[in-house]
């Protein structure tokens, strides 16, 4: 029997996910926060429907509450649904994703032979069909633009306020995605998609770092700042808050 587990802990700010000194996949979240019962109730049946038996910390905690008061949404928006996601990559590889007119998961990308190192994959402990999807972030946090840092280093890279060259930040149609059931929820990440993407329809912007002005007393880009810098610009043109 494989396992992941729910650690349920009111020190945590948010959320936070890895690999526990357990041995497996672990998603830690605050009892407090209000969008608990959705994230927990998706990390449950997602990782139940993957083969893995949920444990809890602390270990009487019931699920079945959660499981009650957040029924099987689909393609049903939520409250707490974002408008907009985000998925930042590298000038290289967008090159590619404007060719295949479609953003494809690191599984699909090595069954047609494209060389894809999933940087921070093995530190994280995520579950190998992890790698069978598309991840996208929330707009505000710089999570996207550390994850590239980490793919330009070549290693992982964690720190949001270490030197980088900004490369590609796409945005992305959020509740559309939910609406046409391509949103898959897993508690960990803000939504994913399986397998592929297509471009048209659900990309609204790409964000390059030709497009923003670094900021003043600012001696160069880091992931915090360009998220900041490339959030801004696009609020402005879309004309509505994220």
């Amino acid at each position: 029997m494989k396992y992941s587990m729910l650690k349920i802990d009111k020190k945590i700010n948010g959320s936070t996910a890895g690999k526990g000194s357990w041995g497996y996949y672990f998603l830690g979240l605050n009892p407090d926060a209000k969008n608990f019962a959705y994230l927990a109730a998706d990390f449950i049946r997602y990782e139940t429907a993957h083969g893995r038996k949920v444990r809890f910390k602390p270990r009487n905690f019931d699920p079945t509450d959660v499981l009650q008061r957040v029924p099987e949404s689909g393609s049903v928006l939520r409250p707490s649904d974002p408008p907009f996601v985000i998925h930042s990559t590298t000038l290289e590889a967008y090159k590619k994703i404007l060719l295949d007119g479609q953003l494809k998961s690191t599984s699909q990308l090595r069954k047609e032979g494209t060389i894809q190192h999933a940087i921070g994959f093995l530190p994280l402990g995520e579950p190998p069909d992890y790698l069978d999807y598309v991840m996208f972030g929330g707009f505000g946090g710089p999570g996207g633009e550390v994850v590239v840092n980490s793919h330009l280093r070549g290693k992982p890279c964690f720190d949001p306020n270490t030197p980088y060259e900004p490369q590609a930040r796409m945005y992305f149609d959020a509740r559309k995605m939910i609406e046409d059931g391509l949103a898959v929820r897993d508690g960990a990440h803000v939504l994913k998609v399986h397998g592929a993407l297509p471009l048209e329809g659900y990309l609204l912007r790409t964000v390059f770092a030709g497009d923003v002005v670094l900021p003043d007393g600012a001696e160069c880009w880091t992931p915090t700042l360009f998220t900041e810098a490339a959030n801004a610009l696009f609020d402005r043109e879309m004309g509505v808050q994220a």
